[in-house]
Formats: structure tokens, sequence, C-alpha cells
């Protein structure tokens, strides 16, 4: 068995693919429509810094970046930053842990995780989930992407193992972690797996 922490892993697994993930998933255009319209109208609701947790090459942070809504993308991957800090001089980019966030209390407004715990073991997500309650104002929202599942389930991702996620299992959680959900969906997609979304608030 493998001492080193999976999130530590898995940025190795994807810093050794990071141009080819650049070169699939690195421009918005390339995102799904209905993510898109998703995304952008979830960020019009917010007025103050926002934070795109494990932002990846770091087009949502730009994305979801307004003057009123200075955008801030964190990832463990440094290949992924250096794209993004040279793509995308208008957002701040830093390496970092979803669960040991190096932001003070209190200091966003406004959360994206975008498919980014998908490969987070489900016993791992409570103190992810206590980080991002952390650094949230009172009344900040959470959007969250994830894969979709019937139950709690694994499964052999081209990268990294990946879970499949409940989304009640999910909304249980960020519950104990002190945000009430405000919206859940599924969507069904052609040739791909089942897409879940959650938007949160923290409780004031």
């Amino acid at each position: 068995m493998s001492s080193v922490e999976p999130s530590v892993q898995t940025a190795g697994e994807y810093s050794s693919i990071a141009q080819r993930y650049i070169d699939l998933f690195g421009a918005i255009e390339q995102a799904e429509k209905e993510d898109r319209e998703l995304i952008a109208t979830w960020a019009e609701g917010v007025r103050e810094p926002v934070l795109d947790a494990g932002c990846g090459p770091g087009q949502w942070t730009q994305f979801i970046s307004g003057p009123q809504r200075p955008a801030t993308g964190v990832d463990m991957v440094p290949e992924f930053l250096a794209h993004a800090a040279k793509s995308y001089s208008e957002c701040t980019f830093q390496q970092g842990d979803l669960s040991n966030l190096s932001f003070s209390n209190n200091h966003f407004a406004g959360l994206l995780a975008w498919y980014s715990v998908i490969h987070t073991p489900p016993e791992q997500l409570p103190s992810i989930f206590s980080e991002f309650a952390r650094v949230l104002n009172p009344g900040g929202q959470l959007l969250m992407g994830f894969f979709a599942g019937d139950k709690v389930q694994p499964f052999a991702h081209k990268v990294a193992p990946a879970w499949y996620l409940p989304p009640r299992f999910l909304v249980g959680l960020l519950e104990n972690a002190g945000f009430e959900l405000l919206d859940s969906q599924t969507r069904s997609r052609p040739t791909a797996r089942l897409h879940g979304h959650v938007v949160a608030q923290l409780k004031s």
C-alpha cells in the first residue's frame, strides 16, 4: 500500500499528462454549453471575491471573474498553475490542497468546485467541505460539479481512481459542514457519465 496521500498521488498523475489535458479541456469553448450557462448564472449572483477550488488550467477561474468579482484559483498541479498564470493574468493563482486552504476565514463570497473532488476518497470529503465553509462568508454560495451515481462507488478514471456520488450523500455532508441546499440536479449526457451539480449556501 502506498504511503503517499491520494491528493498528492493524483496531482502527480495530472502533472504527467498536463499538456495533453490542457489541449483537450483547457479552453472554455471546449466545455459543454449547459455547464457554461449554469456557471455563468451562478457567478452573476456573486459580487465579491470568488474561489475556483481545483482550478486546473484556469479556464473556469477566468470565466467566473469580473469587475466586482475578483477570482482566485487553487490547484496542486504546478503545470496547470503555470499555464493559468500565463493565460489569465487578470486572475490570481496559487498552489494548495483543498483540505488545507491558506486563506483567512470568511474570505470569499462564492466557491466553485467543478469536478475537483471526484478523486477524493469519500471519507476525506468532510474535511474539505469544512475548509470550504471556513473560507466562505456567511451566506456565501458553493457550486459543485461531480459524477452522480445511485451509490458511493469508485470507478477507473483515465487519470486516477474516481468516485460516483449520490446527490443526497453529498448534500448530507454539506449540511453537516454548515451549508443549506439551494439546488441539486443531474443531467444525462450521451456517451458520458451522469453529471450532477449542487448549489448550497453557507448558513449565516
